[in-house]
């Protein structure tokens, strides 16, 4: 009877595991798109690995797979700028897009990663319901109403990411936690990420996205407030080399910015403002252009009087020093003192002036 019993208990054990799911098959349609290739990939923070590739036919694909670890991926289409992301685990799992949104059934992470996705939207829908209003002040160059609906945006986000890190504190060893995490960090600052890391469980931090978060930690700290800034060396317009210890000043003001960047010419008449008043009290400013067009970044300078030290590589967002920065959006400012240790990071407006101005009291 015993032994009886033992057989019966080990053939459930191998019917069981046959019938476990070994590899996923995610099913679906993305109403209005046209035939073409699509493909599954992975994000690990820099890069995309691709999964998986499908015909897309009438809408309607179909990938089949397998994962080491579940983790999240996005849906993509070949020559779109089309992005579905979806929780991917070795499930049959069913992806739905159309005017009515995304609908993702058969994946359990995908439960958590709405909750997420939740909250994103409700600061995109905030955003809308205040531009028409932001967009009139600025028209009518009231910058009081302008201050007063950025500083009612900002608690919104601020909100929002309180209840993120409520939902990653519920969830610190899920593989959704670190993809939202990955996801965002490139928009983050070394104290930033580093809260939103120290929440995840030791489960979570020993995946590969735990571990892009934790090398990305580790590359924004050597630029991060109370750092010596690194050195770097570009051109000046004049063909010259120039590096940013070459630049002497009691405070230092490094500038990303480009020609062709909107927000940075927007901003570059205060900048000026800012150098005419403390230059002759210490303040020096290394502009670094973002600008792969020689004349474009020449022109600009002269248009818009900058009158510093300036140098770029002519990468574009390929440059040197941005990446060395981790820049990711521009304009995009760093503070230092004489002995290059870095006081402040994207200061723009009047707390920039701010800022220098109680540095040169």
């Amino acid at each position: 009877m015993r032994k009886l019993l033992l057989s019966i208990v080990a053939a459930s054990m191998t019917l069981a595991a046959c019938n476990a799911q070994s590899g996923y098959k995610v099913t679906g349609t993305i109403e209005g798109m046209p035939d073409g290739k699509a493909f599954i990939a992975n994000f690990d923070g820099t890069k995309l690995d691709t999964l998986a590739k499908s015909d897309i036919t009438n809408g309607a694909f179909e990938f089949t797979g397998k994962v080491s670890e579940p983790t999240g991926a996005f849906i993509m289409v070949v020559g779109q700028r089309f992005s579905l992301p979806i929780m991917l685990e070795n499930a049959n799992i069913t992806v739905n897009a159309g005017q009515a949104g995304l609908n993702v059934t058969g994946s359990e992470g995908q439960k958590i990663y709405d909750q997420f996705m939740a909250l994103n939207m409700s600061i995109q829908q905030e955003q809308q319901k205040l531009m028409p209003e932001f967009q009139a002040a600025n028209q009518a160059g009231d910058q009081a109403k302008m201050q007063e609906i950025q500083d009612q945006f900002q608690k919104v986000v601020e909100a929002a990411q309180a209840k993120e890190a409520e939902l990653i504190k519920a969830n610190p060893d899920s593989y959704v936690s670190t993809f939202v995490i990955v996801s965002g960090m490139g928009q983050m600052e070394y104290e930033q990420l580093k809260e939103k890391y120290a929440l995840l469980g030791e489960k979570a931090k020993a995946t590969a996205h735990g571990k892009a978060i934790a090398a990305q930690i580790a590359k924004l700290e050597s630029t991060a407030i109370g750092q010596i800034a690194p050195n770097f060396t570009v051109t000046t317009p004049e063909g010259e080399s120039i590096s940013l210890y070459d630049i002497k000043g009691k405070v230092k003001l490094v500038d990303f910015w480009a020609s062709w960047c909107g927000p940075c010419r927007g901003e570059n008449p205060h900048v000026v403002e800012i150098y005419k008043e403390y230059h002759p009290k210490g303040l020096e400013i290394f502009g670094v252009s973002l600008d792969n067009n020689k004349e474009a970044w020449v022109k600009a300078i002269a248009d818009d009087g900058l009158v510093w030290k300036h140098g770029s590589d002519l990468k574009g967002w390929q440059s040197a020093p941005a990446k060395l920065y981790s820049v990711t959006g521009i304009p995009h400012t760093i503070l230092l003192d004489e002995n290059n240790k870095i006081i402040a990071k994207n200061l723009r407006g009047d707390e920039l002036k701010q800022k220098i101005a109680e540095l040169l009291k």
